[in-house]
């Protein structure tokens, strides 16, 4: 029963967090958009993948991180919950790096295996994270049953 009422709360506020992350994409692509003239076209793009992309994905997981620390008190779990908003930032500040890298002319074709690394490298951490957490929590709903669940 206890998996079950986890997997209720989650896809609860998934539902609901549907409304909530379309306006913040909407408050988002206003702020870029009174941005467009102060930024050249390149800069512009960078600041949609920024605001659009992972910023609200930030702050749904920061959310999920919240609901999921309610489901165990141990120590080490509170603070591995939080690890994917953590990994979204860090994410994000590489590939603002990445970019800024690229957008100064020294990056050459370098910039698209760093960039394909990245990408890897996010994706391992996630398979290794949900590893980790579920030897720790065997009731954690993982994302992709999470996104079942929502289907």
């Amino acid at each position: 029963m206890r998996r079950e009422q986890h997997i209720r709360r989650l896809v609860d506020y998934a539902r609901q967090g549907k409304m909530k992350t379309f306006i913040l994409g909407a408050a988002s692509a206003i702020v870029t958009g009174t941005l467009i003239p102060y930024v050249s076209r390149f800069e512009f793009i960078v600041l949609g993948i920024g605001f659009l992309g992972v910023i609200p994905l930030a702050v749904r997981e920061w959310r999920l991180g919240t609901i999921r620390a309610s489901f165990n008190d141990n120590a080490t779990y509170q603070r591995l919950v939080r690890l994917p908003f953590w990994l979204t930032l860090c994410g994000l500040v590489m590939l603002y790096t990445l970019i800024g890298w690229y957008d100064s002319g020294s990056a050459g074709p370098s910039f698209f295996i760093l960039f394909a690394a990245l990408c890897i490298a996010m994706f391992v951490f996630q398979r290794a994270f949900d590893y980790v957490i579920l030897k720790l929590e065997p009731d954690y709903i993982t994302d992709r049953e999470l996104h079942r669940e929502l289907k």
